[in-house]
């Protein structure tokens, strides 16, 4: 550029002020070599020279990183090595994964070590590192980073058939909260006198079949989830393959430190949160001022990880040994150490004592992946991020499951109608049409090709029709809910009779559109039952977002199985369960009072509010019916918090809609001659309401120079939202 159109640009500039002149200086000094260079906005993932990068051990890791928007590059184990002491000027944080990186040189080892040692933030994984780069155990006996991580682990000379156990994980509620697991995606831990472990009375335990074949046991533990889920014959053989043993009595005593890690700090002041009120009838706000001290004087409770309809779930993870000289996270009541940070030289480190890639990709369990990620990127290494959700606001889906004709008309047609839904949602409900439930030719289906009333509630529900131009009516989302004849559908279904089944899921979706007049976008399955075939044509047919009973208590995420990602534009939307439960008639069989399940509720808005996140809710028209009170608390408090401008209702085809041009959405930050930090996104469809956090502890305020989009803060980032436009550019200064 020459100097004389430099003067030019500089005067035309200089009545917009000090700031725009700032910026555009910025542009000029931030010459193209500096672009990414330098760039430390992504987490790195380590692997082996001969990694298989499309393979499910690297792809599941970086496919999560994408959808909690982050960024992450793999990472060769030679081109690490390569850096040497350079490593820590461009890795921000390591992970070395499970699955993936279970043989490594002792070179590499000492390696990741000086760059821990030096200040870099580590995340160890399982079983990372377990073998030597010859595929046996090291000559030690322990694993080669126990002296990092501060525990002893992978004792296959000392331990033998107990090198692996198996059983419930247990945290505190407020680190649980910080792992990004919601409410009710754990249960209380039941003690008496302190601490009791839940087979302390036992004189076995079980363990997974190990070897330098299978050092972790994932095989064995892959093999044996298939045979559970009934893919497999011989269940009662494979399950009977976990080996029972005394406890180790070295085991990490880690239980009973997790109520000294600090808890109470992980609370941020502007935290909401609200109390129901009696047989769950309305709510109390909590002032904003209390909030952070009311949530943490709960938040030292023990809780163990639980799942719907199974209560606490059982995790493999190595037994440890020794004192844990950091803040325990997670602990095993029979293993010891489950998760924990620590600090090692100048740097940091979060162990995770669990195979978090083997149990999203494999066993459908996402949730710790994703909130042990996140946790990494947010809270240890201070990365930039995109929010998950638009503008960054947090939100439910409130998922309405419609199953026959009793449901449509009077339950549904009478709660919709009721004042307090007024201006609610819009919320995603789906209709099963066909004529039948429990056996072909009961007739007690809603029929809805040949029922008027049904049709009626269908077109007002999606605003078509009739309806079309009442502006008073919410515009909810119509779906199809499944196979034509709910329960023969829900119940027999699978991976094997597509003949048989699919023409009834094209029924149903078919006629529910053929009422609505609009082609369906979102889906779920009767029962939670969702063969492969049917998630295939749903796809195929343009559904983007889906109710699933996997990964329950994730966030909306991209469906894995056996290895494989199912799909590429359809989300799936977890059920997020209370304990055993997840909708009101699993409220009234387990004996959840109706008090109980409206304080969920809420802490399960107040969640998503706090995480700027997504959970999902689902419920029927009679188990609704039986308890409006809470039904009624639910919504108007979802109404007070939309209009405090923090929450808001999402169906599931604009949840998934957005999360598709998130994640197509690229972003990259490059270093200035003068200090600054500049950050550009693109999107070639749109950045509307895309959103960045940046935490307010390693930036200054922002400022956008280029593109339409708005600066605002909470208690600990910066939020920068894109307001139109195809790209945005904005400066910071690191702190």
């Amino acid at each position: 550029m020459s100097l004389t159109v430099l003067v030019r640009r500089l005067a035309f500039w200089r009545h917009r002020g000090a700031v725009a002149l700032y910026a555009l200086l910025l542009v000029l000094l931030a010459g193209p070599g500096t672009a990414l260079a330098g760039s430390r906005d992504r987490l790195t993932l380590l692997v082996p020279d001969d990694a298989d990068t499309a393979s499910w051990q690297v792809k599941v890791w970086t496919d999560t990183a994408v959808e909690e928007g982050l960024q992450m590059k793999v990472m060769k184990a030679s081109t690490f090595l390569a850096l040497g002491t350079s490593a820590n000027a461009s890795i921000s944080g390591l992970i070395l994964p499970d699955s993936a990186l279970i043989r490594a040189s002792d070179r590499l080892v000492a390696g990741v070590k000086q760059y821990v040692s030096r200040g870099g933030r580590l995340l160890l994984v399982y079983d990372a590192a377990s073998l030597n780069d010859e595929g046996l155990y090291d000559a030690s006996g322990r694993s080669r980073f126990s002296d990092m991580v501060g525990v002893d682990y992978v004792l296959y000379e000392t331990l033998r058939d107990r090198v692996v156990g198996f059983g419930p994980v247990v945290g505190t509620r407020g680190r649980l909260d910080n792992l990004s697991l919601p409410p009710g995606k754990y249960m209380p831990y039941p003690t008496a006198g302190g601490v009791t472990p839940f087979a302390a009375a036992a004189a076995q335990v079980p363990y997974v079949p190990t070897s330098h074949l299978d050092p972790g046991g994932s095989e064995f533990m892959r093999t044996w989830l298939l045979a559970r889920a009934g893919s497999q014959p011989r269940v009662a053989s494979l399950v009977s393959g976990l080996r029972y043993d005394a406890p180790v009595a070295e085991a990490t005593p880690a239980l009973r430190w997790l109520q000294t890690t600090g808890y109470a700090s992980l609370r941020k002041p502007d935290d909401v949160s609200a109390v129901a009120g009696a047989g769950g009838a309305g709510w109390t706000e909590t002032s904003p001022s209390r909030t952070a001290g009311n949530l943490a004087a709960g938040d030292a409770e023990l809780q163990v990880v639980s799942g719907y309809a199974f209560g606490p779930l059982s995790y493999y993870s190595f037994v440890t040994t020794g004192a844990f000289p950091g803040n325990v996270f997670l602990s095993s009541p029979e293993f010891g150490l489950v998760a924990g940070e620590r600090s090692y030289g100048n740097g940091k480190l979060l162990f995770v004592n669990l195979p978090l890639g083997f149990f999203k990709a494999i066993g459908t369990d996402g949730v710790l992946l994703h909130g042990v990620l996140g946790h990494f990127a947010r809270d240890q290494v201070g990365m930039p991020r995109l929010a998950v959700q638009p503008r960054g606001i947090g939100g439910l889906v409130y998922n309405w499951h419609v199953d026959d004709g009793d449901d449509i008309v009077p339950d549904f047609r009478d709660i919709m109608a009721s004042s307090f839904m007024a201006g609610a949602g819009p919320f995603s409900v789906h209709f099963t049409a066909g004529p039948d439930v429990e056996t072909v030719g009961d007739r007690l289906g809603m029929n809805l090709l040949g029922n008027a009333a049904a049709q009626d509630v269908v077109r007002r529900t999606a605003r078509t029709g009739p309806y079309a131009s009442a502006y008073n009516l919410v515009k909810h989302e119509v779906g199809s809910h499944g196979g034509w004849i709910h329960n023969i559908y829900g119940l027999n279904a699978n991976e094997d009779n597509a003949a048989t089944y699919l023409p009834w899921l094209q029924w149903n979706l078919m006629a529910v559109d053929d009422v609505s007049g609009e082609r369906s976008r979102s889906y779920s399955a009767p029962q939670g039952n969702n063969p492969s075939w049917a998630v295939a044509w749903n796809e195929f047919w343009g559904i983007v977002g889906m109710y699933t009973v996997s990964n329950t208590g994730s966030p909306a995420t991209r469906e894995w199985r056996s290895g494989t990602r199912l799909t590429t534009k359809l989300w799936s939307m977890p059920v997020t369960p209370f304990g055993t439960s997840a909708t009101f008639e699993d409220f009234e069989a387990n004996g959840v009072s109706d008090a109980a399940s409206a304080q969920w509720l809420l802490d399960l808005q107040s969640f998503v509010v706090n995480r700027r996140s997504n959970r999902m809710f689902y419920n029927h028209p009679p188990g609704a019916a039986a308890h409006l009170d809470v039904v009624k608390t639910f919504v108007q408090r979802g109404k007070a918090l939309r209009d405090s401008g923090r929450f808001t209702w999402y169906t599931m085809a604009e949840l998934a809609d957005f999360s598709q041009r998130r994640v197509q959405t690229g972003w990259a930050s490059s270093s200035t001659w003068l200090g600054k930090e500049v950050f550009v996104l693109n999107n070639g469809q749109s950045l509307t309401d895309i959103t960045m956090l940046l935490p307010r502890s390693r930036y200054t305020m922002p400022f956008v120079f280029w593109g339409r989009g708005s600066v605002s803060s909470d208690a600990t980032d910066w939020i920068v939202t894109a307001r139109s436009g195809t790209e945005l550019k904005f400066y910071t200064a690191p702190r």
